[in-house]
């Protein structure tokens, strides 16, 4: 008599992080682009520092209007639809941008690149919440950020060098292509239940729901505002990660106009140094979420291993962005904001993870609601930034208001308790 081997289990939840990866890098390909652009931009449309400051927060405003429709829609219809019309409508608003040719134009269609990219943060993060059971999720979503760190970090050169070599409007456009791209390898590759994915056998879905409540059921559930907006965890969530991201969309936005202003870089050099904070950010996102991932197994405690860290990693985003407006030196203060990135980093896998295990089966809505917060934050800083820079003359100033900022946001993570699921069924 023969005993029946089993299979090990398949792995066909990497392919799903895979897919997630490169949805990152592009995003913030795309989105960080015109930051590079800009001093081309300004020059041929003829605009002004805080004119430019306004167009970087269009797109934070329609960023903020549609997070948390799209967040919900992608609970009720699934992720599979929903990304792939975010990742192609924006896909055609980047193109879109490289055919402009006034102020007015550029506005309209950054706040509708802004609508189109609503969402996919919280539909990537439901995703991955509904593929990696919870203790893998910290470092599923450690590699999603690393992705969009990576994209961001390699926007600045590859657009500087293309900016300099084709021109600003070719560049956009040929960014677009590449989402159009992921789209078709997406759509043919993923679905929404591992269960209805033909490689996944018994064994991985067994290891994907365990520690998972039985899944129920298909169905078009609304989302129980009262218990979001009565979390105090959420409203945690929300508040950290304004402060979140206020200092680091200098990044995405002033930071390659500073160093060729303010210290006289050429336009590809710019793009290399203004790539370091970045990529200092996705070796964060990735360290982070393997970190927290382990301290939660070492200690016993999801929640205090993950206050832990997002105490920690503010604090010391803080001292980096604080120092950076004291240096007098554009390559000290690039080496300091990349110190401040990637430790900010370390605690934004953190973030994610607990937003979706907080809201269980309604992660993309409560994703898309703290994810709000960062938009509103990206519009205040984009501007705040132009007119900090006209009335002190330099950036300098940004750079201390976002030191203080970050230790706001490091004493909030004490009120954050990941435990605490809106919904005990959920």
């Amino acid at each position: 008599m023969t005993t029946a081997v089993q299979a090990p289990p398949t792995r066909v939840r990497n392919r799903v992080l895979a897919m997630g990866f490169f949805a990152a890098v592009i995003t913030y390909l795309d989105r960080v682009c015109i930051s590079a652009a800009a001093p081309a931009m300004t020059a041929e449309l003829g605009l002004t520092q805080v004119q430019m400051g306004y167009v970087f927060a269009s797109f934070a405003l329609a960023y903020a209007i549609f997070e948390v429709p799209a967040g919900l829609v992608g609970d009720r219809i699934g992720q599979r639809k929903v990304m792939t019309r975010i990742v192609g409508g924006w896909s055609v608003f980047t193109a879109l941008t490289g055919m402009v040719t006034a102020y007015w134009q550029l506005l309209a269609t950054r706040f509708v690149f802004g609508a189109a990219e609503a969402g996919a943060f919280p539909t990537l993060a439901r995703a991955l919440a509904r593929w990696f059971p919870v203790t893998e999720r910290a470092r599923a979503n450690g590699v999603l950020w690393t992705g969009a760190r990576l994209g961001g970090s390699l926007a600045p050169p590859i657009a500087a060098v293309l900016v300099a070599r084709l021109g600003w409007r070719e560049t956009f456009i040929l960014f677009g292509v590449v989402g159009v791209v992921w789209c078709v390898w997406f759509w043919r590759s993923f679905r929404d239940d591992p269960a209805e994915h033909p490689d996944v056998n018994a064994a991985e879905l067994s290891h994907i729901r365990s520690g998972m409540p039985a899944p129920k059921p298909r169905q078009r559930e609304s989302a129980p505002w009262g218990r979001i907006l009565g979390s105090g965890t959420l409203w945690a969530l929300f508040a950290m990660y304004f402060c979140s991201a206020y200092g680091f969309y200098f990044f995405v936005t002033w930071l390659p106009t500073f160093l060729m202003r303010e210290h006289g870089m050429t336009l590809e050099r710019s793009g290399l140094m203004a790539a370091l904070p970045l990529g200092a950010g996705a070796l964060g996102c990735l360290a982070g979420g393997v970190l927290a991932d382990w301290l939660a197994k070492r200690t016993g405690s999801v929640k205090w291993s993950r206050r832990g860290m997002g105490v920690c990693s503010f604090f010391l985003a803080a001292a980096g962005f604080g120092l950076a407006s004291l240096s007098g030196s554009p390559v000290t203060a690039v080496l300091c904001l990349a110190v401040a990135s990637g430790a900010h980093d370390l605690a934004l896998p953190v973030a994610w993870a607990t937003v979706t295990d907080v809201g269980g089966r309604f992660g993309g809505t409560t994703s898309g609601f703290m994810n709000t917060a960062s938009s509103l934050s990206a519009m205040l800083s984009s501007v705040s930034a132009a007119w900090l820079a006209a009335a002190f003359g330099s950036f300098d100033a940004m750079l201390a208001v976002a030191s203080g900022v970050y230790v706001v946001g490091g004493l909030l993570w004490l009120l954050i308790d990941p435990t605490r699921p809106i919904a005990e069924d959920t």
